[in-house]
């Protein structure tokens, strides 16, 4: 019987495959934290990742952003992990976390970033490096269609099962949906996006980026779970470095929309958001019991 990721400790995330971790989170009840960082920026603390960093104030799962599987680097590492063919599987082991990247879907992606974008290649690769989850993002600016994200959690969900989690990221630029008919036809786009494979649905947080409504946001989460998938909901927009108060405000309206994940972007700090304010988010959504318990148990259990 899975164990409800409020409960999971590190030795439980290392024997979950894909569908174990999303009935996890399901059985939390829109209680679960996921915190990008940015794995090739200098950590604010020395003699530490980010990844760590954020565990630490209390994150379920880390998601390494400028994650280059052909060319892996992760500042703050220990010499062991810089040097190693399974980097991802690595840094779940001294974290205790499940791990996720992000991979660009388009075909105009600036040459910088290619290393990133979603080809069965680079989904390979970072899979045997240990990726637990694909957080595959469309990119309308470079090139990004409904078509080609279908086809990237199409292959994910065929080629490697039930190894990786895809997720599919609403891009951030895209226009938000504010009449009936264009919130249905966001809706159809997540239907279509759910019925290619795609196991959850990241959507901006009304209140961290511009546009989005409570009421779409609401309307869109209904749609996520009634095609079984799970609703991501992504603070950003560099809010997830605002004062305590707002943190906590976005927190709470986050979780009666009704998102199974709660994902704080890596704006903040040097790479990541501010420390104390995963720690405020936790607090919020899940009170002190669950937070302290997540942000002390040993890697070794």
């Amino acid at each position: 019987m899975t164990i409800r990721i409020l409960d999971a400790a590190a030795g439980d995330f290392a024997v979950m495959n894909a569908n174990d971790l999303a009935e996890s989170i399901r059985k939390s009840e829109g209680r679960t934290i996921s915190v990008e960082v940015v794995c090739r920026d200098q950590p604010p603390v020395d003699g530490v990742t980010n990844a760590e960093l954020a565990a630490c104030f209390g994150a379920d799962i880390i998601l390494l952003d400028r994650y280059d599987p052909p060319d892996p680097v992760i500042l703050g590492a220990p010499d062991s992990l810089k040097h190693s063919s399974t980097p991802l599987a690595d840094l779940k082991v001294l974290i205790g976390r499940p791990v996720g990247i992000n991979l660009l879907v388009g075909d105009r992606v600036p040459k910088e970033k290619a290393g990133r974008v979603f080809t069965p290649a680079i989904a390979q690769t970072a899979c045997e490096q240990g990726a637990d989850i694909f957080f595959i993002i469309n990119q309308p600016a470079y090139g990004g269609t409904l078509e080609g994200m279908c086809s990237a959690g199409q292959w994910v969900r065929t080629q490697i099962n039930e190894k990786v989690m895809p997720v599919a990221v609403i891009s951030a630029s895209s226009r938000p949906p504010r009449s009936s008919d264009e919130i249905d036809a966001f809706a159809d786009n997540i239907k279509a996006l759910l019925q290619a494979g795609y196991m959850g649905i990241g959507l901006p947080l009304p209140g961290s980026k511009q546009g989005w409504t409570l009421d779409a946001a609401g309307s869109l989460v209904d749609c996520i779970h009634s095609g079984g998938g799970l609703a991501w909901a992504i603070l950003t927009g560099s809010v997830e470095g605002s004062p305590k108060e707002a943190i906590i405000h976005l927190a709470l309206q986050a979780k009666m929309l009704g998102f199974d994940v709660h994902r704080l972007d890596e704006a903040g700090l040097s790479g990541m958001p501010t420390p104390m304010n995963i720690l405020n988010y936790s607090l919020a959504i899940r009170g002190e019991r669950h937070t302290y318990r997540r942000m002390a148990l040993s890697v070794h259990r």
